[in-house]
Order: structure tokens, then sequence, then C-alpha cells
């Protein structure tokens, strides 16, 4: 319980603006590491389960009283604004809509240096070719396979601070020891999404209402994100409640598993279940490979 109430702290720190690796250091080197891992987790998990497997991807909401805070920031706009459905009925991000744009054109230089920060992604990701490789380096499951977005294996030391080279998540198009890698994610604590890739296309987002749970070793997901949870509902569950996830990147940089809808996209459409469709239960998990 210590841990999670620490781990609360960094989380509300994050959206003050301030950074986790500025506090104070804690006395074992281990507690560290266990604050980090929760953090990441909680981000895996809140990527995998807020978003919806329907074709429709984007759809326009206009909302009387915000239950959540990306609803909550379109009615503080006084116009209802484009966002993406979520697994949970009356989900909402708005963060995703804006990594649906098509790409903009690059100047020779940005093109220059996000040419040669693809080498350096597709190198760190082909370190790790199977969940095999993932578990040999004390990645840690968050969640569990969905369809157009991966299994996400957490690789605590890519929290925090863009590197190309160290991506703070490894993607795979399934769970089990064979499975393949099929991209990279990318994480950051700040209060404002990192500088990341060069040029304008690598669209940072963040989900909201976030509640995980932890159990014989397990992370369980009670509710979708992104929707009308509140931090008492989480609590009801025995749960650890995330106002709001870290930043994250998809980077669709593995030959063969390039998504037809750019390297920075959100989704993947060639992420399929075991039985080829995208098919899921109520938290937008199926089978994969």
């Amino acid at each position: 319980m210590q841990t999670l109430e620490r781990t609360q702290e960094l989380a509300d720190l994050d959206q003050s603006g301030g950074s986790p690796g500025k506090r104070r250091r804690p006395r074992s080197w281990l507690i560290v590491a266990g604050i980090a891992v929760i953090l990441l987790i909680t981000a895996g998990i809140a990527y995998a389960v807020g978003n919806s497997q329907s074709s429709t991807k984007t759809v326009v909401r206009t909302v009387s009283q915000p239950a959540n805070a990306n609803a909550a920031a379109a009615g503080a706009a006084g116009a209802a604004k484009p966002c993406v459905k979520g697994v949970a009925p009356g989900s909402c991000n708005l963060d995703e809509s804006a990594e649906q744009k098509p790409d903009e054109p690059l100047t020779p230089a940005q093109q220059a240096e996000v040419s040669v920060q693809m080498v350096a992604a597709r190198a760190a990701a082909l370190k790790y070719p199977t969940v095999a490789d993932a578990q040999k380096a004390g990645m840690l499951l968050a969640g569990k396979f969905a369809p157009e977005l991966g299994a996400h294996y957490i690789n605590v030391s890519g929290y925090n601070s863009f590197d190309v080279s160290n991506p703070g998540s490894y993607i795979y198009d399934g769970i089990s020891p064979t499975s393949k890698l099929v991209g990279l994610m990318y994480l950051g604590g700040a209060a404002n999404p990192p500088e990341g890739f060069a040029g304008p296309n690598d669209r940072w987002h963040r989900h909201t209402n976030t509640c995980i749970k932890y159990s014989d070793g397990k992370i369980l997901i009670p509710f979708a994100a992104d929707s009308d949870v509140s931090a008492s509902m989480c609590e009801a569950q025995h749960g650890q409640f995330m106002r709001r996830t870290t930043w994250m990147v998809h980077a669709w940089v593995v030959p063969g598993y390039e998504s037809p809808e750019g390297v920075f996209s959100h989704n993947n459409p060639n992420l399929k279940c075991a039985d080829g469709t995208t098919h899921t239960d109520e938290l937008g998990f199926c089978a994969g490979t």
C-alpha cells in the first residue's frame, strides 16, 4: 500500500509539471524500481484498454456534464470536439484524435534527423524479437493483447525521458513466449510531451481515469480507461486510481509490421486477434498469437 500511495504522489507530480526524478531518492533502489514499474504498467494498461476496436474511430460528442478530464476539456471550450470512442460507453480521448491526422511534410533537416532516429529505433526493437526475449530481459507485461494495439511489455529503464534507443515499451503480437515483436512505445512523465522524434508527426497522447489492481502478481483492470470512472469507484474495487497517465506514442518501426496509418499512428490495423477478427471482451482484450 505504501508503494501504491507513492505511485499516486508521483502521478500527481507529473500533472503539476514536476518530475519524479527530482524528488528525494528513497533509501532503497528496489523501491525506486518498484514505483517506476507501477507507473509504467499503469500507462501501458490505460493505453491498451482505452480504445475502441470499432471501424469508426473518430466521433463527435457534445458533453453537457463532463465526466472525465478529456470530456471536461471539450466542455470548457464551449463546443463539441472530436474524440476517439473507447471501449466503455461514454468514454472519450481527445489526444488520440490528433494522432489520426495525416502526416505533415518535413523539412530537409527534419527528414535527415528522423531517418537517423528510425534506424536507431529499429536497432533497439530488434534486440528483443520475441516475448521470451522480453521476459528474459526483465520486462513486464501490462494488460494483455488488444487488436490493433498489441501486447505491451514494459522496459523500466525507458521511462520518463525520451531516448530513441531505449523505448519504454516493446509491443508484441501476443503474450506467448514465441509471440513476435511488432513495434515500440515511448513514454514521458513530465507535464508536457517530450520533444520526441524530429518533425510534428509523433503526436503523443495520455489516458484518464485509469483503475488498476494487483493480485497474485497480476495486474487486473476492473474498468476501461477514458470513461466515467471515479477514484471512489476504483477504491471500492480495492484498486489504484490514476487520474492521468504518462505521455506515450507508438513507433511501428519493425519490418513487416509497419502500420498503413503511419509510423506514429495510434492503431496498427495489421494486428488482429488469433481468429483474424477484432472481437474483444469488455475491456478490449482478445487472444493473440
